[in-house]
């Protein structure tokens, strides 16, 4: 039987989480009250938290850290927060909030994507420096993989990056308008992208709509691995007979599993199986509509963000705002083939 842990409640939205890469018990989470939250499963009772200048939109974990994590939102700026200091440091402005933000062990860099349409690459080892790409279009969504950086943009664009390619770019120096893109995509659904995430074999990524609509695709141009593509229908709901359609918000691939989870604005989440195309699992309501979802390092933990605010939610929905910690079991695992 799976167990639910509820964190203490926040008081405001809660906009993003990120697991420690590591240490499967770290849990850090952004709030639009404008603190960032550190949370130690352990002891789930104790938070810390450390105040910014604007609404946190993203949070990313430092390297090699279990106290440091870099934040970006309405501030227009990149910092590096310290839990054990209290201390935040410069990393990267932008002219509009930033909406995403990652780090990249790869790369070693910070990467930020900004609705000022750009994303820059901000190397630890030059602290205020940047490569500035220039993008189509406000980024809502990032997502890194091993090889790829996966930027989602309005007008339903998705623009790729070869890690390789921005590495030699930035040891030789090359402006950020002539970085070349490894491909520049449409997204298959025909609403607003709301989230992206890569897989962790580094195959491709899956993405998510307003519009309740989930697409699965491939990194691979070729026909063969283009023709694996494919998108679905979820979190929908028949009330007084009419179809319902609610934003998908929370996105998350299992780290050992390949399976993900996704989180609608109707306040529920499913775990799906992305190559037998089939729902593995969904669970009961959350108290509000879910607005992230993160997992652990080892695949055996779910933090389910949910925000009364969030946008698309049901109606008289509004049972505050906080974080719920699923342990995981079989229903993340893909099922046997027979």
């Amino acid at each position: 039987m799976a167990t639910d842990l509820q964190l203490p409640p926040y008081i405001d939205s809660v906009s993003s989480l990120a697991f420690h890469p590591t240490n499967p018990n770290l849990l850090v989470g952004g709030s639009w009250d404008r603190n960032v939250y550190l949370h130690d499963l352990t002891s789930p009772s104790n938070v810390r938290k450390v105040a910014v200048r604007g609404s946190v939109l993203d949070v990313a974990w430092a390297p090699e850290s279990s106290t440091k994590v870099f934040v970006g939102g309405l501030a227009k700026e990149v910092r590096s927060v310290d839990f054990e200091t209290n201390e935040s440091q410069l990393i990267a402005t932008h002219d509009e909030p930033v909406k995403c933000v990652e780090f990249s062990s790869e790369l070693n860099a910070v990467i930020s994507a900004s609705w000022d349409s750009t994303v820059r690459i901000s190397p630890l080892t030059t602290p205020g420096t940047s490569l500035i790409l220039p993008v189509a279009d406000k980024v809502y969504s990032l997502a890194l993989s091993k090889s790829k950086v996966v930027v989602a943009m309005g007008g339903r664009q998705v623009w790729i990056y070869d890690i390789a390619a921005l590495k030699e770019a930035l040891e030789q120096g090359t402006e950020g308008k002539d970085v070349v893109v490894w491909q520049k995509r449409e997204s298959s659904l025909k609403f607003m992208t709301r989230a992206v995430k890569a897989m962790p074999t580094d195959q491709g990524y899956t993405t998510t709509s307003i519009e309740g609509r989930v697409a699965v695709e491939f990194f691979d141009p070729s026909p063969e691995a283009q023709a694996k593509k494919y998108a679905f229908k979820c979190h929908r709901q028949v009330i007084e007979g009419v179809d319902t359609v609610y934003p998908v918000q929370g996105l998350a691939f299992n780290p050992v599993h390949g399976t993900f989870a996704t989180g609608g604005g109707d306040c529920t989440v499913s775990i799906w199986d992305p190559l037998a195309k089939k729902r593995l699992r969904q669970f009961p309501k959350y108290p509000s509509p879910i607005s992230a979802l993160e997992f652990n390092c080892d695949g055996t933990k779910l933090a389910v963000a949910f925000s009364e605010q969030d946008e698309g939610g049901v109606a008289g929905e509004k049972n505050g705002n906080g974080v719920i910690i699923r342990e995981c079991g079989d229903e993340v695992k893909p099922k046997a083939k027979a």
